[in-house]
């Protein structure tokens, strides 16, 4: 199996998701699904940028993909927010045949077309529908349980469902049963399906802290092992945003690590943390190790 890949402008700028990138890599490669960087990638032109030119928007993002047309491959993504850019392209394209022949004509421009003949995929739809939990758990090597993590989905993958129509948006499970197979415990929590407020930072930064204070609040009374981001601005509120409600709220006590959904898969076809970034995040996750060591799933 061939799928073009494109990796959003956060991956490849944030320390602390050096480890999303690395650990997606050896999960498609360990179940030797080959994918090819969309070249040139550029920026997809995310949601909030939609409200100042969607034609402009569109056609940035409809670029990757006309890139990826050009390779024969489907476009695939681990970044929450490109996958609902390039979801909305098809979508938007196919409801507005008017806005198809403008953004025709910006990309002729730069010498591209696009036919809409390929798909945008979440990676973790990917995997849990193209590749199945089956196959998964065939290409395991490490046993997980015993560890009991609690999910963020994040908003980008689910919302709106009538675009991106994975599964029911206030209540998916796929990506907790592909966690599961593997032994992990995804619990549920009270506010496990509610917005981090990552889209708040830098332009309401105490409304921002309130909505995380209250999702590190609910975490850390589920008393978990760590938290598991599927969304790229999700981690980064939970990880490096841990840091300013320790300080602004004083839970001086709040530790919990927060890992990137490949992690765990990683960690099940027996990387080890170090290949898959786990020393690279914000908050240290040395206890979530030392706890797998203990349970015998890291030499």
């Amino acid at each position: 199996m061939k799928m073009a890949i494109a990796w959003g402008c956060l991956m490849p700028t944030r320390r602390s998701l050096i480890g999303y990138e690395a650990a997606t890599r050896k999960v498609l490669e360990h179940l030797d699904i080959e994918v090819v960087d969309v070249p040139n990638e550029t920026c997809c032109a995310p949601f909030w940028m939609q409200s100042l030119d969607l034609t402009t928007s569109i056609a940035m993002a409809a670029r990757n993909m006309a890139k990826a047309e050009e390779m024969g491959l489907d476009l695939l993504t681990p970044c929450s927010g490109c996958f609902h850019s390039y979801k909305r392209v098809n979508y938007a394209l196919e409801k507005y045949p008017e806005l198809h022949s403008r953004v025709d004509d910006i990309l002729g421009a730069a010498g591209l077309s696009y036919d809409r003949s390929i798909e945008g995929r979440h990676l973790v739809d990917f995997l849990y529908n193209d590749v199945g939990v089956e196959k998964l758990k065939q290409h395991s090597t490490v046993d997980l349980t015993g560890i009991e993590v609690g999910l963020r989905y994040g908003c980008h993958m689910l919302k709106p469902h009538e675009m991106l129509n994975i599964e029911y948006s206030e209540r998916p499970t796929f990506a907790d049963t592909i966690l599961e197979t593997f032994g992990v415990t995804s619990k549920m929590y009270t506010g496990k399906h509610r917005c981090c407020g990552g889209l708040l930072r830098g332009i309401q930064d105490d409304l921002a802290d309130m909505v995380l204070h209250e999702r590190l609040v609910d975490a850390d009374n589920a008393d978990l092992d760590g938290l598991v981001t599927v969304c790229s601005l999700c981690h980064l509120q939970h990880d490096m945003g841990q840091r300013i409600i320790k300080r602004k709220f004083g839970m001086d006590e709040l530790e919990i690590p927060v890992l990137h959904y490949p992690q765990i898969l990683a960690l099940a076809f027996g990387y080890s943390p170090e290949e898959i970034g786990l020393t690279h995040h914000t908050v240290k996750t040395d206890k979530f190790v030392e706890k797998l060591k203990k349970l015998g799933g890291v030499a």
